[in-house]
């Protein structure tokens, strides 16, 4: 969780399912947080990557689609370190999610095995900065000497420039 750049808002992010959907059930879930979020509009990159905004007033929800390599995450856009957080809470009793940290941790002893995870733990920054560590892993991932993982960890870093411009201006 972090301020966004240029913003006083909070930024978190969680990944989901990719069979899960921001749809009426955990719009209900997020609203027991004292917010309606409602349908605002939708956006395609053109690259793979497709988001579904959802917002109450200045605070945002996005889904965030990378089809091509089956990722979803939901982007917290909120006033508040508290209301991020309670946020969390109700879709994380709804649906599995997973957070930058647990992915970077399961990614640390499978990097070979799934290296396209890289575009999840992206997504799971929410288009904010990551972490040192998952930056170093990320590096780590560039280097690396398998040319899949290489090319995993390229294809990550493009479509995390695509879902962070977007999320920088919306």
């Amino acid at each position: 969780m972090s301020h966004g750049p240029g913003t006083a808002q909070y930024w978190s992010a969680l990944v989901i399912r990719p069979d899960d959907r921001l749809d009426a059930d955990l719009l209900a879930a997020i609203a027991l947080t004292g917010t309606t979020f409602e349908y605002a509009g939708d956006a395609d990159f053109g690259t793979g990557v497709h988001a579904t905004v959802y917002a109450a007033d200045r605070e945002q929800v996005i889904e965030v689609e990378c089809a091509e390599v089956g990722a979803k995450a939901l982007f917290i856009r909120v006033r508040s370190r508290e209301r991020a957080a309670a946020i969390e809470a109700n879709i994380g009793l709804h649906t599995l999610i997973w957070t930058e940290q647990v992915l970077r941790n399961q990614l640390e002893f499978s990097l070979e095995q799934d290296p396209y995870a890289l575009v999840a733990m992206l997504m799971a920054c929410g288009g904010a900065s990551p972490e040192p560590a998952t930056s170093d892993l990320l590096q780590r991932a560039l280097e690396h000497p398998a040319e899949q993982v290489r090319e995993a960890a390229d294809y990550a870093m493009r479509m995390s420039k695509a879902w962070t411009s977007f999320c920088g201006v919306s």
